[in-house]
């Protein structure tokens, strides 16, 4: 890919500032023309003329009848005329969709709200089940964030989730920070973080699917909201999904001119920018373009190669080159990424619309560092001479990475005749990845890696659905992708006493067909049923190359194998998921829903560094059956979720010990998992222009490996009863808000925010040098805004400047940020 340099970044970012202006806007009017018939009806009838989302729960508007509607109005006011006298009313989002539910006959008060108002949970649309509807009518486990909340809780990509919501987790082992796979629930946390491995948690942009960890990542920024659906999804999220997924769903141009820009400056010279722009350029054309710009932000310190400057293994002195001592460097792990998105939705008429994305991304920051246990406490012929603080770090190369993404997709929509909607989904989507660094975090290059990979894929989704809003609610579709993965992995090892490599190259097909019915028996009453066939095909090649370039190769006496062979291999897959759902709403303010479902994760092949012909045999998919139940409980005040569930595993997919006594991805056995979550938020007081909020969830996970297959008798012995790995017993968050006016259309926001993880470990057979202690983390952000859209704000993390690890591998360590400020003004209109 091109490089960009600094300076054209900021240019680049600079344009975009001076792009954005103020505009006096008024509400759009459509000319309406609607007659007597079914209210479900009529209001879909409105969704075409004007083309605007509108959830009507069929639960709500069935037996109903519209009031005939004409002349031109908004469509909220349409909306209002049609829904006279029905006991409903109507709610617009912030995105512009309009959400049906029932009258509050309570008196309204009236008071102002923050910027950051959180919409009620029947208020909030989701598009979890393929389709637009409100978060309570949604009968499975998911969690929103929308882009003022992401902002407050500095989520930039998919990784930063962790600390915003319970019950999820991150991992990478040995692969580093940059090769990382997010656990959901305690599923996901014997993954591989290889570029062509089978991830448990199903990520998606704008509902396009993301075949490999290496997209986690991707820049998120300019969002509308994140959806995380928590527990398996394999009906109509398909093949890995076994943990869940998460969906970023990106701001649209909007009707009216908008944007905003902000920048902001923090501890350790973090400097960042973002910016958007859209609206409409003519009547059926509406354009937005983002941009993002990060720099700095390192907290760690080099301190060169420390004992090992200059180490040569003995006997091979002027053979093997000498470590090099890259000396000391202060304020290592410094950001430098840019990224750009492009976002045009062309209506040709009232009923049908294209939306097309363009994206790229160019990260060169410095790659995170483990650093070392003290020395003391170490084994000293891996340990460089570290000391206690573990912001410091030893090592004989600063690495830094080279990352690129960018793609290109689309959504096409229309509103049949026939009473349907279709959608087209399509994508083409590239990364090109160089990534470096030393698992054991040491100056030592006991193995020493170098990861090059490029990514490839093309999907295809075509959806239809009902559009009646009546008795019987469905959506049926197929599906299809293709992905490649070209893949290098470069070794330097003085354990080995040689530089290896294994490049391979794989090429996956998977299609996919599947269905899904809601029957609204009553209003309170919904069963839900789908199925999923999925077909998969991977074909895999590639060889072992053992370089031996100074002819002192320990290679097959270290890995008990044959160096130098290649290999040739295809595997078959087919599986059929389905799930059946109950959801029942015991009055307007609760609903209880259970279901039972299959998912699985897909089988392939190991993919880092193949030192066997043992390691390039398939494994089999992962199968899951899942049991879920919930509740939901929503008042103008309180916002109540509880859900319980339970999963049985077979054919789990792991890393663990061959026949040659070298680690590669297998089925190893079976696992259960049990747990619960619940959240809560409420309003805890609210009167002259005051209010204060609290919410907060928490998971509680129960796991266990109760079948383990290894070549090691110790290891099944070990590991029969342990928990899963990246499964935390305890996660929790909650954040308490203030609100109020100070003057004439100024408005102050104040936020609390507290996490809390218990502690995990990072693999199968973990020890207490596998194990990540609990920590806890404390953050505070201040907002003032102003009316003419000019907004101040502060911020703090970890405040109380805890010593955490996110991941411990033996004596190598990740440690976490330390406390961290910052500050930033922002404008939007």
């Amino acid at each position: 890919m091109n490089t960009l340099n600094r300076s054209i970044k900021f240019a680049l970012f600079g344009t975009a500032l001076s792009a954005l202006a103020p505009m006096q806007v008024t509400a759009q009017q459509s000319q309406v023309n609607i007659s007597v018939q079914p209210l479900g009806q009529a209001l879909n009838l409105l969704s075409q003329q004007t083309g605007t989302v509108i959830i009507a729960p069929s639960r709500l508007v069935s037996n109903k009848q519209a009031v005939a509607t004409s002349g031109e109005l908004s469509v909220l006011n349409a909306v209002k005329k049609l829904l006279q006298d029905s006991g409903l009313e109507a709610h617009e989002e912030p995105s512009g969709a309009i959400v049906i539910k029932k009258a509050d006959k309570r008196p309204q008060t009236q008071s102002k709200r923050a910027s950051t108002y959180q919409a009620p949970m029947d208020e909030v649309v989701v598009t979890a089940l393929k389709r637009d509807s409100s978060l309570q009518d949604t009968p499975v486990a998911i969690s929103v964030l929308g882009g003022d909340e992401l902002k407050a809780q500095g989520v930039t990509d998919f990784t930063d989730l962790i600390d915003s919501l319970s019950g999820i987790s991150i991992n990478s082992a040995f692969g580093g920070p940059e090769n990382s796979f997010i656990t959901i629930r305690g599923i996901g946390g014997a993954d591989d973080y290889k570029p062509n491995g089978n991830p448990s948690v199903a990520l998606h942009v704008d509902g396009i699917y993301q075949t490999s960890n290496a997209y986690l990542s991707m820049p998120l920024f300019d969002l509308e909201r994140i959806e995380v659906l928590k527990g398996p999804q394999g009906t109509l999220y398909g093949r890995n999904t076994t943990a869940g997924a998460i969906n970023a769903i990106t701001r649209a141009p909007g009707e009216e001119l908008n944007g905003y820009a902000d920048i902001e400056y923090g501890s350790y010279d973090f400097v960042s920018g973002t910016a958007a722009v859209g609206g409409k350029v003519s009547d059926n054309l509406g354009v937005r373009v983002a941009v993002l710009m990060e720099q700095g932000g390192g907290f760690m310190d080099g301190k060169g190669a420390g004992n090992f400057a200059g180490f040569v293994p003995e006997g091979t002195e002027g053979i093997v080159p000498p470590v090099a001592d890259p000396d000391e460097r202060d304020g290592f792990g410094d950001a430098d990424l840019f990224a750009f998105r492009g976002t045009a939705v062309y209506d040709f008429d009232d009923v049908t619309s294209l939306t097309l994305h363009y994206f790229t991304s160019q990260d060169r920051g410095d790659t995170r560092q483990y650093d070392r246990i003290a020395f003391a406490d170490d084994n000293p012929a891996l340990n460089a001479g570290e000391g206690n603080d573990p912001y410091d770090f030893y090592t004989s190369e600063y690495y830094s990475h080279e990352i690129d993404v960018s793609g290109f997709s689309g959504d096409f929509n229309r509103q049949l005749q026939s009473g349907m909607n279709l959608d087209v989904l399509f994508a083409l989507q590239s990364s090109e990845r160089n990534v470096s660094g030393n698992g054991d975090g040491t100056s030592f290059p006991r193995y020493q890696y170098n990861f090059d990979d490029e990514l490839d894929q093309t999907s295809l989704e075509i959806r239809l659905s009902d559009a009646t809003g009546g008795e019987f609610d469905w959506i049926a579709g197929a599906f299809f992708i293709n992905d490649s993965v070209d893949f290098t992995s470069n070794w330097t090892s003085y354990a080995v006493l040689s530089q290896y490599s294994s490049p391979y190259n794989q090429r996956r097909n998977s299609f996919a067909t599947f269905g899904n019915i809601d029957w609204n028996i009553s209003n309170d009453l919904v069963i839900s049923g789908g199925l999923r066939y999925t077909k998969d095909n991977a074909k895999f090649r590639g060889e072992n190359i053992d370089a031996d370039p100074w002819g002192l190769s320990v290679f097959e006496e270290t890995f008990q194998t044959d160096a130098n062979f290649s290999w040739d291999r295809e595997f078959d897959d087919s599986n059929v998921s389905g799930k059946l759902a109950i959801q029942y709403f015991v009055n307007d303010n609760l609903n209880v829903f259970a279901s039972v479902s299959t998912a699985y994760r897909g089988g392939g092949f190991d993919g880092t560094s193949i030192f066997s012909e043992e390691e390039t045999q398939p494994f089999e998919s992962e199968e899951v059956l899942a049991y879920e139940a919930g509740a939901r409980y929503v008042t103008d005040s309180i916002n109540f979720t509880f859900d319980l569930f339970s999963y049985d595993f077979e054919e789990l997919q792991a890393t663990a010990r061959l026949s040659n006594d070298t680690n590669g991805r297998t089925n190893v056995g079976e696992a259960t998992v049990r747990g619960a979550e619940a959240s809560i938020a409420v309003t805890l007081y609210e009167a002259d222009d005051h209010k204060i909020t609290f919410n907060t969830a928490g998971t509680y996970l129960d796991t266990e490996i109760t079948e383990f297959s290894s070549n090691r008798v110790n290891d099944v012995i070990s590991t029969i009863g342990d928990p899963l790995p990246g499964s935390p017993e305890w996660s929790q968050t909650a954040a308490l808000n203030y609100q109020t006016s100070l003057s004439s259309n100024t408005q102050l926001n104040a936020r609390l925010n507290y996490s809390y993880h218990g502690e995990e470990s990072n693999r199968l057979n973990a020890g207490d040098g596998n194990t990540a202690p609990s920590y806890n983390l404390l953050g505070v952000r201040l907002d003032v805004t102003f009316a003419n859209g000019l907004n101040v704000y502060a911020y703090g993390r970890n405040i109380t400047d805890e010593v955490y690890f996110l991941e411990l591998n033996g004596g190598a360590r990740l440690v976490g940020a330390p406390a961290t400020y910052g500050g930033g003004v922002s404008y939007a209109f």
